[in-house]
């Protein structure tokens, strides 16, 4: 009795202050929105030909969320052996999600693990073992989306990197590791790379089972890029597209390791620029960025009500 009248007050208050979160979420959307309101050229929205194909690219920005949130759902299956019920994982996904428009990052990590609570045996170590090694799947596909769309451009980087400055910079990374590792303690590790049990932790195969997955999604945000600047008027060209798709997804993936920067808000501009400025329109480039922006905004929102609605349909 005890306990499930303490399952039922931490619903409470996980719910209270998943509400709270939210509405901090929408304040720092609001106030995103209106600080793109002054590059933002609304006039080019008044033609259909523009309005309806951006619609289309919300539209699909909202499906890779939802597909990303069903990956997540996965994922924590394969290191906790639990199948979270699909439209509380989906719902408490998007929840999180809203949440990365805060600064800091930190509430878009701790959202998701509303998981452990709403699941009967789902411990909240295992929710955020499936969180972290998201972030790490989504920066392997990334990489390697990157380097093999825009090769070119990975390698002449690449070129001109100090080898005393990516040796710092590998040993930096391999630091942050190990102090995850620390953190979850050795027990877990045991459990979570144990290859004997099925049950525990994840295999090697969960890797090959969710990057390709993976790397579609980091795909189709490469190509909601491409698709947002062809409208806005930029030629397409196929050799072209598939540069920008590279380059764009190697923006983003600097971006989400930039620490204290919400979904990588103004990293993945200025990154973005420097990439795209000297092979594209200047004026459409700038125009893409911002209105891309505000489309991936909207498509986030979209997938939040899309989430919810599906949980209320099948409560």
């Amino acid at each position: 009795m005890m306990k499930q009248q303490r399952k039922f007050d931490l619903k409470k208050i996980a719910s209270l202050a998943g509400t709270i979160l939210m509405i901090a979420s929408l304040f720092f959307i609001s106030m995103r929105f209106v600080d793109m309101r002054g590059d933002l050229d609304l006039s080019i929205l008044t033609s259909p030909r523009v309005l309806i194909p951006l619609l289309l690219v919300i539209f699909g920005e909202s499906v890779t969320v939802i597909l990303a949130s069903a990956n997540f759902r996965n994922l924590v299956a394969d290191v906790s052996g639990i199948i979270v019920n699909r439209p509380s994982a989906i719902k408490v996904y998007n929840n999180a999600n809203m949440f990365k428009y805060i600064p800091g990052g930190v509430m878009y990590v701790i959202g998701r693990n509303q998981m452990a609570i709403e699941t009967e045996g789902l411990s909240h170590g295992k929710v955020a073992l499936a969180t972290l090694l998201e972030g790490v799947l989504w920066v392997v596909a990334a990489i390697i989306l990157s380097s093999i769309f825009a090769i070119e451009y990975s390698l002449l980087y690449i070129q001109q990197l100090n080898f005393h400055f990516v040796g710092l910079a590998l040993g930096l990374v391999v630091f942050i590791v190990m102090l995850f590792l620390y953190r979850f303690r050795y027990h877990l590790l045991k459990k979570t790379f144990n290859t004997e049990d099925k049950d525990k932790g994840f295999q090697v195969r969960t890797v090959v089972k969710r990057l390709p997955f993976m790397l579609v999604i980091v795909s189709l945000w490469g190509a909601s890029f491409l698709a947002t600047m062809t409208i806005l008027g930029q030629p397409f060209i196929l050799s072209l597209g598939i540069t920008i798709v590279g380059l764009y997804i190697m923006s983003w993936v600097i971006g989400f390791l930039t620490p204290g920067a919400p979904s990588g808000l103004g990293i993945r501009e200025v990154v973005l620029l420097m990439f795209l400025g000297a092979i594209v329109y200047e004026e459409i480039l700038l125009s893409t960025i911002v209105v891309h922006r505000a489309l991936q905004i909207a498509g986030d929102i979209v997938a939040y009500g899309i989430a919810w609605s599906y949980a209320y349909l099948k409560k």
